[in-house]
């Protein structure tokens, strides 16, 4: 059975191309000057984003919009984070006793 990755943004299957170069350059992070001889796509805190080939041109033309594009994600998932760890103390706090008076 073959894993297809999809795009970070559209959501696409990756080409197969871009499906090596995303897999390359995952297992290369280890070795820093090597990554940055083979590195071709966008990443996020050091770690490359599986991108197809039309997203990568997309990022490379307007890179400020990329970065937009990465702080909602990460904005996104700071606040779903937080939800879950106020909802988990408040369930947590309704089947736990307290201390009694």
């Amino acid at each position: 059975m073959i894993a297809h990755s999809r795009c970070r943004f559209c959501n696409d299957k990756l080409e197969p191309a871009q499906q090596l170069r995303f897999l390359v350059e995952t297992e290369s992070l280890g070795d820093p000057s090597f990554l940055a001889s083979i590195r071709r796509l966008p990443a996020v805190g050091g770690r490359p984003l599986p991108v197809c080939r039309s997203c990568q041109s997309a990022v490379e033309a307007n890179p400020a919009r990329f970065r937009a594009a990465v702080a909602r994600t990460q904005l996104r998932t700071g606040v779903i984070a937080a939800c879950g760890l106020l909802s988990l103390g408040f369930v947590l706090t309704a089947l736990l006793p307290g201390p009694r008076a």
